[in-house]
C-alpha cells in the first residue's frame, strides 16, 4: 500500500497565501526512529509517562508525549523538526520539489506545515482516543474555573 500523502494550501493572509504544499509519509522506519529518539530525549530530560496514562493505550501515551517535547534537549528538537520539514515539497505547475529556503516566508506557514505533517503521521491516535473509554480525562486539556 502506498503511503499517505496530502495536498495543504495555505489560506491564511501573507505571503504565503495560495501556496500548495505536499506532504508525504516517511516511511514506518522513519517514523519509528523519530518516535524513539524523542522518547529517549525526553527521558533523558526527566519526563516519566506515568503508568495510568500507558493503561490506557497508545493514542493517550502519544497525546502525552507530543505534550511534553518542549522538554526536549534543543539539539534534538531541531532535529525532529528538519526531518518534519522533509516530508514537505513545493506544490508547482508542472512538479512537486524539495522545499527552498525562499518557499516559505512566515513562520505561521512553518508551524502549520509541521502540524500537517504529524496529523498525517499520527492522524490515527485521535480516531483511536476518541474511541477509549477514559481517554477525555487524559487527552482533554484542564478547564479554567
Amino acid at each position: 500500500m502506498a503511503r499517505k500523502t496530502t495536498v495543504i494550501t495555505i489560506s491564511d493572509d501573507g505571503r504565503d497565501k495560495g501556496k500548495k504544499f505536499r506532504i508525504n509519509e516517511p516511511p514506518c522506519y522513519q517514523i519509528d526512529n523519530m518516535v524513539t529518539r524523542a522518547v529517549f530525549g525526553l527521558g533523558r530530560a526527566g519526563v516519566t509517562i506515568p503508568a495510568e496514562i500507558i493503561q490506557l493505550g497508545a493514542a493517550p501515551t502519544a497525546y502525552f508525549i507530543g505534550t511534553q517535547f518542549n522538554k526536549l534537549p534543543w539539539r534534538l528538537g531541531l532535529q525532529l523538526a528538519d526531518e518534519l520539514m522533509a516530508c514537505v515539497q513545493r506544490v508547482e505547475t508542472k512538479l512537486d520539489r524539495s522545499l527552498v529556503e525562499e518557499d516559505i516566508e512566515e513562520l505561521t506557514t512553518r508551524l502549520k506545515l509541521k502540524g500537517e505533517v504529524l496529523k498525517l503521521i499520527f492522524g490515527f491516535f485521535a480516531i483511536a482516543a476518541s474511541q477509549t473509554s477514559g481517554v477525555a480525562a487524559v487527552s482533554d486539556p484542564p478547564q479554567k474555573p
